[in-house]
């Protein structure tokens, strides 16, 4: 008997290890079961949610992609804005657009690199919408706005490098510094100050082009009005943010997002404002001489010539012809002379001025010769209206001009200050001392073009950008205005040289000096794009 219930409690113990083993083998099952479908759904959800951010970015793609052909086709003066959706591997644009807003605005700009200057914008809207293989989406929704900045708020404008290297002290005070490539700041031995806020869409270098080695002083004011000297530049490691803490951001390129700003046109020319075209200055001109003859919008030939108010039996011609010798050219020059004195005393040439085609501004005027380069002589007075002389030639300025600053600009090939003592008949000698200038004040925006630096061939520089033909030891050029280079230039194209029998430099009184409320008729507008909201819809 008692074996019999020992084997019998035997088998009910096994019994029960059997049960516990098969709920232990449940539960396992059960949590195994459980644990596949919770990956399957992590999976799931791994899976929903990276085609969720693969759609949003691709969205962003679409929204980048957007802004890139809208910059490209506001640089043109007939932009095309049928624009065709971006493609994309495994996703599909279901909307892509890009409105134009209704009308522009003037806007003094509060953010971004051109803080502070006064712009003409409109807003564009870019609507990207993606949908993906696995039927993730995603809609991102953007508004950029086109930011159009009147060219002769800036102090000096590049378009290629710009290099500032005096040989002597120069200062340089008020408007902005821009340069669209790179800038290079060395003086030879001497001290330049800049108390402007400067701007590169390339690099930013203390020295001079194509060597190494620095020179002289060069020092910027910082946010607290007090100048730094510049012991930093592109070169070095830690520019992006020594620049920053050394000038309180008065100082940025292109490693702090600044880009370039481009003149729109419709073609890769700057110099199509100075020529016929739509898009040119004469296309906005309400009176034109060419050749000698003088034509309104319409073209209409007007008479220049008028009864002396002193002597009616003395005929007054605002143009004739002159000859001199420009030693930099190495040539002899003839230029179609305007009196601008003269030429402000006709009535009828000046209600022309003031009546220009459609979308001209009043008091720009048109000169241009097929062979003969331009003289602007006796301007120290000009309409208190504003006046801009354009040629497409190489433009001389003899005198004082615009000393009651009234706005005005002169847009040419190149750009050349006579003093007040100028005289043709010495021009010829190759002596230096023949040609001695007198102090001399010029006010207006000068937009023309350089040679630029090749090897060892200097450019000249911002200091001579305005080119000079006289001893000008001892005197000083007081010139107030906006120095803007936009092209190499295709007439006057004699290398910079320094000394006899070029000339030597004037003592530099230079400065900005323009009102951004009252800049001189026609003045260009440059382009960029910023991005002012962005909105992600799903």
């Amino acid at each position: 008997m008692r074996r019999s219930f020992i084997l019998k409690s035997a088998d009910n113990q096994r019994g029960y290890v059997l049960v516990v083993c098969l709920l232990v083998v449940a539960a396992l099952l059960l949590l195994g079961t459980t644990a596949v479908l919770q990956t399957a759904t992590d999976l799931k959800i791994s899976s929903n949610y990276r085609g969720t951010v693969q759609a949003f970015y691709a969205a962003e793609g679409g929204v980048a992609y957007g802004i890139a052909k809208l910059d490209k086709a506001l640089q043109s003066l007939t932009p095309n804005l049928t624009i065709c959706s971006p493609s994309l591997s495994g996703f599909t644009f279901s909307e892509f657009s890009i409105t134009q807003g209704a009308s522009s605005y003037p806007e003094t700009l509060s953010s971004g690199t051109f803080t502070g200057l006064s712009a003409y914008c409109r807003n564009y809207t870019i609507t990207s919408s993606v949908r993906g293989g696995d039927n993730s989406a995603a809609k991102i929704v953007a508004v950029v706005k086109d930011i159009m900045i009147p060219l002769f708020q800036f102090g000096i404008f590049y378009e290629d490098d710009l290099e500032i290297l005096p040989g002597a002290d120069m200062a340089f005070t008020g408007g902005r510094i821009h340069s669209n490539s790179d800038i290079y700041l060395n003086p030879d031995g001497a001290t330049l100050s800049i108390d402007s806020l400067v701007t590169t869409a390339g690099n930013m270098y203390r020295r001079r082009k194509g060597s190494t080695g620095s020179d002289g002083t060069v020092r910027i004011k910082d946010g607290d009005d007090q100048y730094q000297d510049m012991t930093v530049d592109s070169d070095s490691t830690n520019w992006e943010t020594e620049s920053q803490s050394t000038w309180d951001g008065r100082v940025q390129t292109e490693a702090h997002g600044v880009s370039e700003l481009a003149l729109p046109l419709d073609t890769s020319d700057s110099k199509e404002i100075l020529g016929t075209g739509s898009g040119s200055l004469y296309a906005k001109s309400g009176l034109r001489i060419v050749d000698g003859i003088a034509r309104d919008k319409d073209g209409n030939v007007v008479d220049l010539t008028y009864p002396d108010p002193n002597d009616p039996s003395v005929t007054i011609n605002p143009i004739s012809t002159s000859t001199f010798y420009d030693q930099r050219e190495d040539a002899t020059v003839t230029v179609t002379e305007v009196n601008m004195e003269s030429l402000m005393g006709n009535s009828t040439a000046m209600a022309t001025l003031a009546d220009p085609p459609e979308g001209g501004d009043a008091g720009i005027l048109y000169i241009s010769s097929s062979s003969d380069s331009i003289r602007l002589t006796d301007g120290d007075t000009l309409p208190s209206t504003g006046m801009t002389v354009v040629t497409d030639r190489s433009l001389y300025i003899q005198g004082d001009y615009n000393v009651s600053n009234s706005p005005a600009s002169v847009i040419a090939d190149a750009v050349t200050v006579l003093s007040g003592a100028w005289d043709d008949a010495d021009s010829y000698s190759s002596d230096l001392n023949d040609r001695t200038a007198s102090d001399t004040t010029v006010n207006a925006a000068i937009m023309g073009g350089n040679r630029n630096t090749q090897g060892n061939q200097y450019s000249g520089g911002a200091e001579n950008f305005i080119r000079f033909l006289e001893d000008w030891g001892g005197k000083t050029l007081t010139y107030t205005g906006s120095l803007v280079c936009l092209w190499e230039s295709q007439y006057a194209t004699g290398n910079w040289s320094y000394g006899s029998p070029v000339y030597t430099a004037p003592t530099r009184n230079w400065s900005y000096g323009m009102s951004s409320s009252t800049l001189p008729p026609g003045t260009p507008r440059v382009h960029t794009l910023q991005v002012k909201s962005w909105q992600q819809i799903y």
